[in-house]
């Protein structure tokens, strides 16, 4: 049966593309879920990147304006469309956030990050940046039992790309050596415990003191400070010149020269983001002289948030929560993202 739910809502809104400013807080109707969707409550959700590139414009690409953003929430299913059990009415969630059709080969196989289709809550839709949201009802995931509303909402994005990224691309091993670019994101703080919980050697780099010893807290072995030009000189040094077998990139320009440096013979590079820019440079020499495998990694399966968030439950993953503001100063939410100034994740609260 469905929960008493008000006729309108709190919402972001982007309605064309620029700074802060463009985020308008908006009054909308509560949307109705179709056929095979959910109406959630949403209690909390995370900032990423994406939400920045979809407020500020992406050059040769266009987003669906005006849209509401946001990729990752948590909140209580309050009704249901056509063909959903209403058994679930009520239920605690996290939400995964990638959308696809659910038929073709991709999605068929567990792949359903490879959909010709695929999209992202708040980029090819709207998000979870206000008081309510629509989802498919496969993308409910059960909100582990003992954390709360902020920490559940900043996991699954991170979690599930970091996870893609180390175990399905990179194929990390127990004993090799894995370097974290920019320990202090969100997916570079997931990064560090994945490596642990594999059984890695994990060195970390980070730009500032507090962001290298909160590194350190996770269990990254060593830090280095990428603000130095050579940083990938101490890479070096930390490993005998060997290098490290895996090197988990997601800033992109500004890291790229020394990720490639710092990679040992036989090695991998793969990289999820280029939040400095996506233009770099390549010597194709080095990369098949030295037998390196580059992967480009977005998303992952679905399937593998379930196993995630128990990992989460039994507190072997952590969600790191730096700030938290109110839906009313998503503004302010935005800015301090792009200040860099954060270790982890900037949490809204509806």
């Amino acid at each position: 049966m469905n929960m008493p739910i008000p006729a309108t809502m709190t919402a972001a809104l982007v309605e064309e593309h620029g700074g802060p400013e463009k985020l308008l807080l908006v009054q909308r109707p509560v949307p109705q879920p179709a056929a095979g969707e959910v109406l959630v409550e949403i209690k909390a959700m995370a900032l990423n990147h994406l939400d920045l590139w979809v407020r500020r414009g992406v050059s040769g690409h266009r987003f669906p304006l005006p849209i509401i953003p946001g990729c990752d929430g948590a909140g209580i299913v309050v009704s249901v469309g056509d063909g959903v059990d209403e058994k679930v009415v009520g239920d605690e969630v996290v939400l995964a956030p990638g959308v696809s059709c659910g038929r073709c080969q991709g999605c068929l196989r567990g792949d359903d990050h490879l959909c010709g289709n695929y999209g992202i809550l708040g980029e090819t839709r709207d998000g979870t940046c206000a008081s309510f949201v629509t989802v498919p009802a496969s993308n409910l995931i059960r909100k582990p039992t003992g954390i709360s509303w902020e920490e559940a909402a900043a996991f699954p994005l991170v979690a599930l790309t970091s996870w893609t990224m180390l175990t399905r691309k990179a194929r990390l091993k127990a004993g090799e050596t894995l370097l974290v670019i920019a320990a202090g994101s969100g997916v570079g703080s997931m990064a560090v415990q994945m490596g642990n919980i594999l059984g890695a050697r994990v060195l970390a780099t980070a730009g500032s003191e507090k962001k290298r010893s909160k590194a350190k807290e996770l269990g990254a072995e060593v830090t280095i400070d990428h603000s130095n030009e050579d940083w990938g000189r101490e890479v070096k040094k930390l490993t005998a010149s060997k290098g490290a077998d895996v090197v988990f990139e997601n800033v992109g320009s500004a890291t790229w020269k020394n990720s490639m440096r710092s990679v040992a013979r036989g090695g991998r590079i793969v990289t999820c983001g280029a939040t400095t820019g996506g233009e770099v440079s390549l010597d194709l020499k080095a990369l098949f002289f030295k037998n390196i495998a580059i992967f480009g990694s977005t998303m992952g399966r679905r399937g593998d948030l379930h196993s995630l968030t128990r990992l989460q439950e039994r507190g072997l993953l952590k969600a790191i929560v730096a700030d938290t503001f109110p839906l009313e100063k998503i503004h302010e939410a935005h800015a301090r993202l792009e200040s860099r100034d954060v270790f982890g994740k900037v949490v809204v609260v509806p």
